[in-house]
């Protein structure tokens, strides 16, 4: 197999058809698939074999695209470097990728070049422009290569990206991809009940490609779309690139839906042309999401979960879903994940394995062609992920009577009050109903009493004021006594993580800073 075919039949089918846009370049097939073949035969020049590591660490642009097809066509293994990354951070993924060539932007190539002593393995660095010296040019480096097509036949249990991820506990794992995990990555997203991929259906690429938004780029160009390449989520740009291009198609996380309800503007800007809008990543309250159906996208949101070791979403809550859960006046399925759609078996199971009852709490577990080969260099937390086949998310979850999964809260962020488990995301979940609340993360502190206490951290929305005990009222209203907060700070903005996730890791911290026993 090769995954570079599809894009060659595309070039074939849809030639004139424009296949990428960033800023000012727009390509056609026939252009993306001369380039991606030009770039795959110069990386081959340079000596960059088959099962290679190739690095790109850059903040959105076409080029990435561009470098995911030669790496499929040539069997290189791409290395997907978040572009937040600290510089330490960057050290460290690029030796323990065992990287041989990095593609930068002139910005993380600088960084890039200060610590080059410390990377010993790396020895081509090629920057994408304004490239220093000593440096390859990238695009010389496609100039002086053959547009001929590159067809490799790779296994499909080969490997074909190691995806870094901080995951919960902030230590930096490496999940193995193989080909046939990235191809499922593909079938996937034509599963996806009510969703069909036409030829010349534009996809905003609105958050980082090196993560979830990437995941669309080979599903768009093996139908014939169109990939918008946004450099960084700014909310104008966001809505009139919808508007100019009459974009069909994008994936936005809470965050992003929270700064486009609170522009004012947004309401100005022709959405009209928007066929759905995905969603995921992190707990958006039912409140946020009725808002953002009725004052922005309508009735075409659709929710996936997954993670990294998935390769993609294994559950889906539909645009059907949505709507249905408005009209029945079910709104409490709005806080669902979804369903199992696709070719992976989805299952919440209690620790001795066995599926738990309706409306009980157990771990999410899957299984199926889109499940990682496993983490590299880590055998001990490959066997601890994996067991029998089926990859166990760490994800807390109930099930209803019509199979709608629910998610509680990550099983090691549970905080463990006076006997009793309290799930933040329930707790945050009632925060984000508050009108004044921007943004909320709930933790665990040390209490004597209880041995944890509930605590919030808040981030009041511009304009508004609220006060603690109002927030505490708001609460006592709608949680148990032992799962509301028992003290609030306010703050001016919370931590995020290179997903753009709140870690409640790094928040929990300071309150445990010092004390013999500590949560991770």
């Amino acid at each position: 197999m090769n995954l570079g075919r599809y894009i060659s039949r595309s070039s074939l089918h849809y030639s004139d058809k424009v296949c990428l846009v960033h800023g000012k370049r727009r390509y056609s097939y026939r252009e993306f698939e001369q380039r991606a073949n030009s770039l795959a035969r110069g990386l081959m020049h340079l000596g960059l074999m088959r099962g290679d590591r190739l690095a790109v660490q850059s903040w959105n642009r076409s080029e990435m695209i561009e470098i995911e097809v030669a790496c499929y066509k040539a069997g290189i293994v791409r290395v997907p470097m978040n572009a937040h990354l600290s510089p330490s951070e960057s050290v460290h993924v690029l030796n323990d990728s065992e990287t041989k060539a990095v593609i930068a932007d002139p910005m993380h190539m600088d960084h890039i070049l200060q610590h080059k002593s410390s990377i010993p393995k790396i020895e081509y660095l090629i920057c994408l422009e304004n490239t220093p010296a000593g440096v390859l040019d990238y695009e010389k480096t496609i100039a002086q290569s053959s547009v001929e097509m590159l067809d490799i036949d790779l296994d499909p249990s080969e490997l074909a990206v190691l995806a870094y991820s901080s995951g919960t506990t902030g230590k930096m794992k490496a999940v193995m991809q193989s080909f046939a995990n990235r191809l499922a990555m593909i079938r996937k997203a034509l599963m996806i009940p009510g969703l069909s991929i036409e030829p010349g259906d534009v996809f905003v690429h609105a958050g980082p490609i090196s993560h979830a938004s990437g995941m669309w780029s080979m599903p768009m160009m093996f139908r014939g779309g169109c990939n918008l390449v946004l450099e960084r989520f700014n909310v104008e740009k966001f809505l009139e690139a919808v508007q100019e291009e009459k974009a069909s198609l994008t994936l936005l996380v809470p965050t992003m839906i929270h700064m486009l309800l609170d522009f004012p503007e947004s309401r100005n800007y022709d959405l009209s042309s928007l066929k759905r809008v995905f969603y995921g990543a992190a707990p958006i309250s039912k409140t946020r999401l009725r808002q953002a159906i009725d004052e922005l996208f309508g009735s075409i949101l659709i929710q996936g979960y997954g993670m990294t070791e998935t390769t993609s979403a294994i559950t889906i809550l539909t645009s059907k879903d949505h709507l249905d859960a408005l009209r029945e006046d079910h709104q409490d399925r709005l806080a669902s994940c979804g369903r199992p759609c696709f070719d992976t078996e989805v299952k919440v199971v209690d620790e001795a394995g066995g599926e738990v009852s309706t409306g009980e709490i157990g771990e999410i577990i899957a299984r199926g062609p889109d499940v990682m080969v496993g983490y590299y260099k880590d055998a001990e937390l490959t066997k601890a992920t994996i067991r029998g086949g089926w990859v166990h998310t760490g994800d807390m979850a109930r099930v209803d009577d019509e199979g709608y999964i629910y998610i509680v809260d990550r099983k090691s962020e549970t905080i463990i009050s006076g006997g009793f488990n309290v799930y933040p995301s329930e707790v945050e979940g009632v925060l984000y109903a508050h009108p004044a609340v921007f943004e909320a993360c709930v933790v665990g502190v040390p209490d004597e009493k209880w041995g944890e206490a509930v605590k919030a951290v808040v981030v009041v929305k511009k304009g508004c004021v609220v006060t603690e005990q109002a927030l505490m009222d708001h609460c006592k209203a709608f949680l148990a006594g032992y799962k509301k907060p028992q003290s609030i700070d306010f703050v001016n903005d919370l931590p995020k993580n290179p997903s753009g996730k709140i870690p409640r890791r790094v928040v929990r911290e300071k309150y445990w800073r010092d004390r013999d026993r500590k949560l991770i």
